[in-house]
């Protein structure tokens, strides 16, 4: 698969194949990767505020006409936050769980709130949780998110919608990512929003990917991958997102992914330079001006072998390719290749 514009998220999504996000969460949690990929159970991650941000001005920027696939507007000015937003969660959590296959819940809403007051961590008393939630924005967000989760649908809200414009709108005009978002198609241009590329192979494994944008010269016979992150730390980026959130997995795959098609005899790229993937980070609160952060061959050869920063042990994604394999091939996710050769007995200091 060449162009993101022949499939949509959902069927990309859909493709049992593993992406820089399987691998990271493999690298980070081999049992959640076990019950998420390999079990294929539904395992809902907690998204930050700066994520969803991100895929609010992604969208806007690259896909507007695909908003209301993605997102749902809220009633609510703004969404419930600390607690109350733990309270919510949690309870629409057991409410659905609470649900049979008919759509009746099965318990009362007094037990299904008594638990999710428990899971919420609220510290004053449950009687004063529930009289701030009856009747106030929280309840009106909780009805919404049970509704929409169901049809895949982030429920967002008009607060969130103005910050994302104007993020947009610095992306557009800013004199550092205008010249690169601002790109169309042209004789010597061609520019792929969420462009696909399935069935890449790394050391034995098979991959998939979806960039957020990438600009292809056909004078210069050069492509030029791009990933939009959005993000409350624009300027520390490096260790806050890029070692901390493991992007430089990401950064490793997307490349290769690129090579994938400038080695194929039959992609309309062959033969073309790829270059080494750049980053497009944009601040979650429009405050900080946006930045483009690159990479060298020194960052792409330690993406793939491992690096230490700062006493801190970060693997690559050769070591994170066999430890995956041995896991499928041998079925056993419950210790590391390395702890299961030393039959368990792991020096102290590792």
């Amino acid at each position: 698969m060449i162009k993101g514009t022949a499939k949509t998220e959902a069927q990309y999504r859909a493709v049992t194949m593993d992406s820089s996000s399987s691998l990271k969460e493999f690298s980070q949690d081999r049992k959640k990767y076990y019950k998420k990929y390999f079990l294929g159970e539904k395992v809902e991650d907690k998204d930050s505020s700066a994520a969803n941000m991100g895929r609010i001005v992604e969208t806007l920027l690259m896909e507007p006409h695909l908003f209301d696939d993605k997102f749902y507007m809220s009633s609510c000015t703004s969404t419930p936050t600390g607690l109350m937003l733990d309270f919510v969660e949690a309870l629409y959590k057991v409410t659905r769980d609470a649900t049979d296959e008919d759509g009746k819940i099965t318990k009362d809403f007094a037990d299904i709130s008594q638990e999710a007051y428990t899971i919420s961590g609220f510290k004053i008393k449950y009687e004063a949780v529930i009289g701030k939630f009856i009747g106030s924005d929280a309840e009106i967000y909780y009805n919404e998110i049970r509704t929409v989760r169901s049809k895949n649908l982030t429920v967002v809200n008009t607060m969130e919608i103005s910050i994302a414009e104007k993020i947009v709108e610095q992306l557009k005009t800013n004199s550092t990512t205008g010249p690169i978002v601002n790109l169309v198609n042209s004789a010597r241009y061609e520019i792929i929003d969420q462009m696909q590329v399935e069935g890449y192979i790394i050391d034995g494994h098979p991959f998939k990917s979806m960039l957020d944008k990438v600009v292809i010269d056909h004078d210069k016979k050069t492509i030029q991958p791009y990933d939009l992150k959005c993000t409350w730390s624009v300027e520390n980026f490096y260790e806050e997102y890029y070692l901390y959130r493991r992007a430089y997995l990401q950064a490793y795959l997307y490349y290769y992914a690129m090579k994938h098609l400038v080695d194929n005899s039959e992609s309309p790229y062959y033969g073309y330079v790829v270059e080494y993937l750049n980053f497009i980070v944009c601040d979650s609160t429009n405050y900080y001006q946006p930045l483009i952060y690159t990479l060298d061959f020194t960052d792409m050869t330690d993406a793939y072998a491992g690096f230490v920063h700062k006493g801190r042990t970060y693997p690559g994604v050769g070591d994170l390719i066999a430890a995956l394999s041995w896991c499928i091939e041998t079925n056993t996710w419950n210790i590391s290749h390395k702890n299961y050769l030393s039959n368990g007995i792991v020096n102290i200091k590792g």
